[in-house]
């Protein structure tokens, strides 16, 4: 199987974050209305929250950490939605061939920003989620993402400099 092309790898790669991507969308959806249900009728947010925890308490108002979860789940799925909806734009550019074009240097830069969203909303929920929800919910900071994230970011200054190399040698007669 090749890796370039129709019915390639990166062909294969790009349907498959394409069908994930229509599920984090629906996430990002339901996570939408539920930090909008929230903020509208906080009884909601509260009955949720103590459902979730299993919780027979009733009648009682949704406190600021509560608000804070359900504003970094949206903040997550939303980051999540992003990077793959920019790597599967950058694999339809390898597909077509043209891996060092412009827009894939805003695509990369999208990725990093994307995964700083997704470590502070986690380091968010980390903080925030109350009691019962998630047992051992314990956050340390990933170096490992972190460096990741920085050479994202390192990646999209070589595709700027491969896209002007590109552009200066198809000027070249």
């Amino acid at each position: 199987m090749k890796l370039i092309g129709r019915r390639s790898v990166a062909s294969v790669l790009r349907w498959v974050l394409g069908f994930g991507n229509i599920f984090v969308a629906l996430a990002v959806i339901a996570t939408g209305l539920m930090l909008v249900a929230s903020l509208v009728m906080p009884d909601f947010g509260a009955g949720f929250i103590d459902a979730l925890a299993d919780n027979e308490d009733s009648w009682r108002t949704l406190m600021l950490n509560e608000r804070a979860t359900f504003l970094a789940a949206f903040v997550a799925t939303l980051s999540t939605w992003w990077v793959l909806n920019r790597l599967r734009r950058m694999f339809l550019a390898v597909n077509q061939g043209d891996a060092f074009e412009r827009a894939n240097v805003g695509r990369l830069q999208g990725v990093g920003l994307g995964l700083i969203g997704v470590q502070i909303s986690a380091f968010i929920l980390a903080w925030t989620v109350p009691e019962g929800i998630i047992d051992d919910l314990d956050y340390s900071v990933d170096l490992g993402a972190w460096l990741g994230i920085l050479i994202v970011f390192m990646l999209a200054e070589v595709f700027r400099q491969g896209s002007a190399m590109r552009d200066d040698q198809q000027m070249t007669v």
